[in-house]
């Protein structure tokens, strides 16, 4: 008589062939969450970390493991947004060997913050910036209590005692009590601040220049309550020398003396010379060549030399300037400048000679620049022989103010360019005037890929006589930078001539969508003057291509000069930064 199988036997050879075959695991469900919470969920969920190969070959004693831990784990996913009773509902649809499993999710009523209690003990208590970090602590009494942002929070607080030289500062009581049944967090944060440590004296290390040199640079005296701001200034002041490719600032606490720190600057010097040479076109220059050599310091005592030559189809220039620290007072520069530039618009040549001694140097956001400047100009009629000469004496003042997320191509942006120049015949001038410019910038962005760019600039000139001013110094608009549509200064002519104008008003709308992180389009509308009395508004419109190179901002504009009697279309290009 045949032997019989025990039965367990039997049970085993039956389940045998579905272990060995297994489930394939199709995309996990989940229901009742939104996309942040999703998210956070499926991070928390070993069903989600199975790799593709896994997911066709899942035993039922392991899908039964997976779907006895995923309300826990879903819940771990949920918790940090406040949702500590949520109910999880797992659900396993079968069709074959192909498997689906779902989660229902109710999140229930959060936690909200029921008390809250943020202290610092004095002096940073009276502090500025840990006041502020405290005053503004998230969450509030009532919010949903996210431990991410009570996280980010706690760490703002100790970041600003850090920040503010309080380096004893201990965190002495932390604790949130979260009770379910009433669906409420209680907050408790204590700080002991400790003694606000003092900025030391500071050691450059590495440098290449003498001693005492970039001492001015240092924005406090030894003894001035510690402030972190003060080292980014001081970083900030050494980066714009241009002397170092390397710089590192090492304030010492635990080197401190009666709580005064010492501080040690790191420095790697810069490459000595750079030279540049290169191919360059506008429409506005045509195009051009560009050489160029910066030492970036000749000697031990920091000075400077700059030689740049530009030759182009339109514009040509040579410059000499030479650059002398002049820190202690704004953290600027002492320039002496040589140049000579030739242009050529439409039926008038000029040649010019400019000298000029500048005084740079910062001032909270502004870049400021005051100078005494001398002109001399040549300006020859293509149509004629005529050709008249001009000089002029004048001091001239300059500031730029702005503020930018991005260098390149910000989404928030805003800038302010002043100047303001004064002619006189007792400095040896041909003419008395009174000249102020000013332009702005506006940028902002708005949903994905769009920019919205406004530009204006005003000017006007105070003279006797204006025939008596060099062209240089008159106004024109048209062109890459002014008003598109129309060529470079050609906005300034009378009767086929280019005579420029006393005043000057331009204004520019554009439109920028970006398809691809690097690829876009741009329409636009210009429109400005340069005049005498009568504002006359030449208006441009148009549309181009933009591409963010890896060497910056590229625009390739087509416009049109629909203001005018026969308008025609105008290409230009230009390249750099948008502010």
């Amino acid at each position: 008589m045949p032997r019989t199988l025990p039965p367990r036997v039997l049970l085993l050879l039956l389940v045998l062939p579905s272990l060995a075959l297994g489930a394939d695991l199709q995309p996990l469900q989940l229901t009742g969450l939104d996309a942040e919470l999703a998210t956070n969920v499926r991070a928390h969920l070993s069903l989600e970390s199975m790799s593709a190969a896994q997911r066709t070959r899942v035993s039922e004693t392991r899908l039964s493991y997976l779907l006895r831990v995923a309300p826990d784990e879903a819940r771990q996913g949920l918790e940090p947004f406040g949702y500590y009773d949520a109910v999880i509902t797992p659900e396993v649809i079968r069709d074959g060997d192909k498997v689906t499993v779902r989660l229902a999710v109710a999140l229930g009523e959060p936690v909200r913050v029921r008390a809250l209690d943020v202290a610092v003990s004095a002096p940073g208590a009276d502090d500025d910036l840990v006041a502020q970090r405290v005053a503004g602590f998230m969450p509030r009494v009532g919010d949903v209590f996210q431990s991410a942002v009570y996280e980010a929070n706690k760490a703002a607080i100790a970041r600003a005692l850090g920040e503010r030289g309080y380096f004893d500062g201990q965190l002495r009581a932390r604790r949130v009590d979260v009770t379910r049944a009433d669906h409420a967090a209680d907050i408790a944060l204590a700080w002991d601040s400790g003694v606000r440590y003092r900025l030391g004296a500071v050691t450059f290390v590495g440098q290449q220049l003498r001693d005492g040199v970039l001492d001015p640079l240092v924005p406090w005296t030894a003894g001035e309550p510690f402030d972190q701001q003060r080292l980014l200034e001081l970083q900030q002041s050494l980066l714009d020398t241009d002397f170092f490719s390397g710089i590192e600032l090492q304030p010492a606490p635990e080197k401190a003396v009666d709580h005064v720190v010492p501080v040690t600057v790191t420095l790697v010097p810069a490459k000595r010379s750079v030279y540049n040479l290169g191919l360059r076109y506008g429409t506005d220059s045509g195009a051009g060549v560009n050489a160029r050599l910066e030492r970036r310091w000749l000697n031990d005592r920091g000075h400077k030399l700059l030689l740049d030559l530009n030759i182009a189809q339109f514009k040509s220039n040579v410059t000499a300037q030479y650059k002398i620290p002049a820190f202690r007072w704004l953290d600027g520069w002492l320039t002496y400048q040589a140049s000579l530039r030739e242009e050529q618009i439409q039926d008038l040549s000029t040649q010019t000679v400019d000298l000029a001694v500048t005084r740079s140097g910062r001032w909270r956001r502004w870049n400021l620049l005051a100078g005494l400047n001398y002109k001399r100009e040549r300006a020859d009629s293509l149509s004629n022989d005529q050709h008249d000469y001009y000089t002029v004496v004048f001091p001239s003042v300059w500031g730029q103010w702005k503020t930018s997320d991005d260098p390149n191509t910000p989404r928030r942006a805003l800038g302010l360019t002043l100047e303001a120049r004064a002619g006189s015949a007792s400095l040896g001038s041909d003419v008395d005037f009174l000249q102020v410019r000013a332009e702005g910038r506006w940028i902002r962005g708005f949903g994905p890929g769009n920019r919205l760019l406004l530009r204006g600039e005003l000017g006007t000139t105070v003279v006797d006589d204006f025939t008596r001013l060099p062209p240089s110094l008159r106004f024109y608009a048209g062109g890459d930078h002014s008003v598109r549509g129309f060529g470079y200064k050609e906005i300034g002519t009378v009767d086929g001539k280019l005579f420029g104008g006393k005043h000057l008003a331009v204004a520019s709308a554009e439109f920028e969508h970006m398809f691809t992180p690097v690829w876009g389009a741009a329409v636009f509308i210009d429109a400005g003057d340069a005049f005498d009395d009568q504002f006359d508004a030449h208006v441009g419109v148009g549309a181009g291509l933009r591409w963010r190179s890896p060497v910056g901002p590229v625009r390739v504009d087509i416009a049109s000069d629909v203001s005018e009697n026969d308008p025609g279309l105008r290409l230009h290009i230009s390249v750099g930064p948008d502010l």
